[in-house]
């Protein structure tokens, strides 16, 4: 059986709202348990009167996702036309100017780890379908 070992890194492109806008992302979406993990340990702990209380630190976790999702870019300018570096400072700093834009590019990289998950397990059916002398046609 052929298991995967590889982290899943793929370029996609991202659309902005003008029609000839467009940035490339070396992306690594994250797999369930990643985002879980990633959420317990942005979380804030605050005490009061004794008693200890814990939430979810959201801007945290979004920039650490960002962080560990995007990879790479190609075609992300500042202002001045000057491309930018894809380093961590930078990141930011787009996710907090173009929040949206930074959203659809997360928002497909789990839609990339979807794909990748359901292929998988279609061809491990259709594996386990062929060992077993049956065949399944999906």
């Amino acid at each position: 059986m052929k298991l995967r070992t590889k982290r899943i890194e793929e370029w996609i492109t991202v659309e902005g709202s003008e029609p000839d806008e467009r940035a490339e992302f070396l992306v690594h979406p994250m797999s369930p348990k990643e985002i879980a993990t990633l959420l317990e340990k942005t979380r804030k702990t605050e005490w009061d009167k004794g008693q200890r209380f814990s939430e979810p630190d959201y801007y945290k976790f979004k920039i650490q996702k960002i962080f560990n999702t995007i990879i790479d870019w190609k075609g992300v300018e500042n202002e001045e036309g000057i491309e930018l570096k894809c380093i961590n400072a930078n990141k930011e700093a787009v996710y907090l100017g173009n929040p949206e834009f930074i959203d659809k590019v997360l928002e497909k990289a789990d839609a990339l780890y979807k794909d990748v998950q359901e292929n998988l397990e279609k061809e491990e059916k259709n594996l386990l379908s062929v060992q077993s002398g049956t065949e399944t046609n999906q």
